[in-house]
């Protein structure tokens, strides 16, 4: 009775949903073509197969070779829920169908699956290889108006999303999607931009659960991202603070675009602005979401959304959503600035010291080069808190973002 791991998240929750597994009496197996990406992997005694993670045609049969008794095949990395889907059908184990996580994880089917259902949509449109992307970029603008947002259809973390202010930015920002052969996973990319309206509104993420077709939210988290043009998330707030109306939409919308697109299992973290009444969704992630929001909700309510995920890979009964939430949330250091080679963060002791508190990690190491933010591979990082109300959560995070100090080189490493 095993769980396996196609991948996993390298930092956060990617660690600790082994444990969840074990807790839950299925042992992990973790699948990597790196095991080395994993800082902490060894400590944790998860066993590894060592294979070819980004060839889903051969890998239901490598790991059922390879691994004894699977009960559930699962990941916490957006890169591989697609290949989840996959290998789980193709052993015949629980799961969404693939095709239902693949319009999830291609925002340009997303666009589409969501507008043909009459779903909140903003207008958008699609540069593949081989496009004229002058040509089409203009057809664009024609109905798109400026500034707009263009982005990869296939990565996550905000990466290489940037709000454009003219006509010149779109192309070359499509451009430079079109020319980005792999991701950070050494995966194929779609080479495919999406230019779609800007959504000027406050931003959301709808953690839900479904079961067939019943979708249920868990909670409403609040977004906090930076300036444009690059929409980096800075930190998030749960539950956050939602008229009964608004709350109501949101998750209405969350559940419509869900059954659209096909999802009937498991934990999905949707992003969605609220403008004007009306709910859009952003993106779809099919699965837990990521930026330390697993740990945030578990403080403010108990809900555990690793273990639901889990459960639902395995084939067992989804847990009942929680019913009260206080106040907790999650701020990241991030620079404005690039700032140069890390040596240290100073006044940790003293952040943590503040009342309410609960964890002060630094993900950078000695020597990592800190650059002005542009994604969330940027965050070097993070204040988790809890409070009895939102106004004393914010100030417990800015108190102790306040006495984080980074403190970078000023000759280089290993000068005498």
């Amino acid at each position: 009775m095993t769980a396996v791991f196609i991948e996993s998240n390298t930092t956060g929750s990617g660690m600790l949903a082994f444990s969840r597994a074990g807790r839950l009496g299925f042992p992990a197996v973790l699948a990597t073509a790196d095991p080395g990406r994993y800082a902490g992997l060894a400590e944790t005694g998860v066993p590894v197969v060592a294979c070819d993670t980004n060839s889903p045609d051969t890998l239901a049969a490598e790991l059922r070779a390879a691994v004894r008794h699977i009960s559930g095949v699962v990941t916490t990395s957006e890169f591989y829920a697609v290949t989840v889907a996959r290998v789980a059908a193709e052993l015949a184990l629980p799961g969404n169908e693939p095709g239902a996580v693949a319009r999830c994880r291609d925002k340009g089917r997303l666009r589409e699956t969501l507008a043909a259902s009459a779903l909140p949509a903003p207008a958008f449109e699609l540069v593949r290889p081989g496009d004229d992307v002058d040509h089409l970029v203009a057809s664009a603008l024609s109905r798109i108006s400026l500034p707009c947002v263009v982005k990869p259809v296939d990565d996550t973390g905000s990466y290489d999303v940037l709000l454009c202010a003219t006509a010149a930015e779109v192309t070359g920002q499509c451009r430079r999607i079109l020319a980005t052969h792999t991701n950070v996973r050494g995966q194929a990319t779609a080479r495919t931009a999406l230019i779609e309206s800007y959504l000027d509104g406050p931003e959301y993420s709808m953690e839900m659960l479904s079961h067939g077709s019943r979708h249920r939210c868990v909670g409403v988290t609040a977004k906090r991202v930076t300036a444009p043009p690059h929409f980096v998330e800075r930190g998030h707030v749960f539950p956050a603070q939602l008229s009964p109306h608004a709350q109501q939409t949101l998750t209405q919308t969350a559940a419509d675009a869900l059954s659209a697109v096909g999802i009937t299992a498991g934990v999905t973290h949707l992003e969605m602005k609220l403008i004007e009444g009306l709910g859009y969704v952003v993106e779809i992630n099919p699965r837990p979401a990521g930026g330390m929001i697993p740990e945030v909700v578990a403080r403010s309510c108990g809900f555990d959304l690793l273990e639901a995920h889990l459960r639902a890979a395995l084939g067992l009964a989804p847990p009942p959503v929680p019913e009260r939430c206080t106040p907790a949330g999650v701020a990241f250091l991030l620079m404005q600035r690039s700032g140069g080679l890390l040596r240290e963060v100073a006044g940790t002791a003293d952040a943590l010291a503040i009342p309410g508190v609960d964890a002060v990690t630094i993900t950078a190491v000695r020597g990592a080069a800190i650059r002005a933010a542009r994604s969330s591979y940027d965050r070097f990082g993070y204040v988790l808190a809890h409070a009895e109300t939102h106004a004393d959560l914010d100030s417990v995070l800015a108190r102790a973002l306040g006495l984080l100090r980074p403190v970078f080189h000023t000759e280089p490493i290993g000068a005498p």
